[in-house]
C-alpha cells in the first residue's frame, strides 16, 4: 500500500464521519463566500486564501446572509482550520486571532436564538406507543417497537442505531446482526462507535429482562426470532425495513412521529434525542447515579418496573 494512501486513510479516521461532514460544509461555505464576494475568481486546490480579515467577513456573511447561529459558525471555523491542515493551506496563528474572537463574542451577544424545545420520551409515552403498535402485528410495528425500546433502555442517540441515508450502511461502524447477543436474562448490544467514544474502542450495552409488558429483552427476542427466519448474515444491518435496507434516521423518526400523532400526542417537539433525554429524566426521577454512564450496564430501570 502506498504511503500517500495510508496518510489519506489516517486523515479520514482523524475525526468522526458526522464531524467531517460538518467541517466540509463549513469549508464549502467559506469557498462559496470567497467566490460570491469576488475575493477570488477561481478556487484552486491548495490555493484558498485564509487570513483574519477574511474570516471576520465570513462571520459577518454567515450571520447576515446565511442566518447561521453562533455555535454553527464556530463549527464552520473549526472546519476551515481542519481542512487547511489537511490540504496544507496556510492558516493564521490562533493565538493572534484576537479580532476574530471579539467578533464572535459580538455574534453571541447580538444574534440570540430561541432553540426549539425538545420533549423527552418518558416511560409512560414509550408504554403508550408500544401498546398502540401491538394492535397490529406487522413486521414494521415489531421493528419500530424494538427500536424505540432499545433506544430508551439503552440511552441511545438516534445515530447510534440508524444510518444517515439509504445505501450508507457500513458494518465497520453501524449495528449488525453480530453485534447483538441474547442471553437468558439480558441482551448485550455492542456499539462500535458513539459520540462519547471518539477513539472507537466500542462499548457493550446490557439490556435486562424486566418481567413487565415493556421489556427490552422480550421485544428483542421476538424481533431476532423474526430476523433469523430470513437467515441473515452476521454483517447484515441489525434493524432493516421491509426491503431489507438498513433503517435510516429519517425513516425511523417518520414512523415514530406517526405513532405519536396517532395517539393524539403532538410530535412536533420530539426528536431522535428524545429517547436519551427521556431515559435520563426517568432515571433521575428515581435518583439513579450517573445513568448515562454506559458502563453501568443499563440496569437502572429495574427500580422503575
Amino acid at each position: 500500500m502506498e504511503l500517500d494512501t495510508v496518510v489519506s486513510q489516517l486523515w479520514e479516521a482523524a475525526i468522526s464521519t458526522g464531524t467531517r461532514k460538518t467541517y466540509e460544509t463549513g469549508f464549502r461555505s467559506y469557498t462559496s463566500f470567497l467566490l460570491l464576494t469576488g475575493v477570488v475568481a477561481l478556487i484552486l486546490p491548495g490555493c484558498v486564501p485564509v487570513n483574519e480579515q477574511l474570516l471576520l467577513l465570513f462571520v459577518a456573511y454567515c450571520t447576515s446572509r446565511l442566518h447561521i447561529s453562533y455555535s454553527t459558525i464556530k463549527l464552520y471555523l473549526c472546519g476551515i482550520r481542519f481542512k487547511c491542515l489537511e490540504l496544507n493551506i496556510n492558516y493564521p496563528d490562533l493565538t493572534k486571532l484576537r479580532r476574530l474572537k471579539a467578533i464572535l463574542n459580538g455574534v453571541k451577544r447580538t444574534y440570540k436564538t430561541n432553540p426549539k424545545p425538545r420533549y423527552p420520551i418518558t416511560f409512560d409515552i414509550l408504554q403508550k406507543v408500544c401498546l398502540w403498535l401491538r394492535q397490529n402485528s406487522s413486521y414494521e410495528n415489531l421493528l419500530l417497537e424494538t427500536m424505540c425500546t432499545v433506544a430508551f433502555f439503552g440511552f441511545l442517540r438516534c445515530g447510534e442505531f440508524t444510518v444517515d441515508s439509504c445505501g450508507n450502511f457500513d458494518p465497520a461502524f453501524n449495528l449488525c446482526i453480530s453485534d447483538i447477543t441474547i442471553l437468558s436474562d439480558s441482551i448485550h448490544l455492542k456499539l462500535k462507535i458513539s459520540k462519547t467514544d471518539p477513539f472507537r474502542q466500542g462499548v457493550t450495552i446490557k439490556l435486562f429482562e424486566t418481567g413487565t409488558e415493556i421489556c427490552p429483552h422480550r421485544i428483542c427476542c421476538l424481533y431476532m426470532n423474526n430476523r433469523f427466519q430470513r437467515n441473515p448474515s452476521p454483517e447484515t444491518p441489525l434493524f432493516v425495513d421491509l426491503t431489507g435496507a438498513a433503517v435510516t434516521r429519517a425513516k425511523f423518526l417518520s414512523l415514530f412521529k406517526h405513532a405519536l400523532d396517532s395517539l393524539g400526542i403532538d410530535s412536533t417537539y420530539y426528536s431522535g434525542h428524545s429517547f436519551r433525554i427521556g431515559a435520563a429524566t426517568t432515571a433521575g426521577s428515581v435518583q439513579v447515579e450517573d445513568p448515562l454512564d454506559k458502563s453501568y450496564g443499563k440496569m437502572v430501570f429495574r427500580c422503575l418496573l
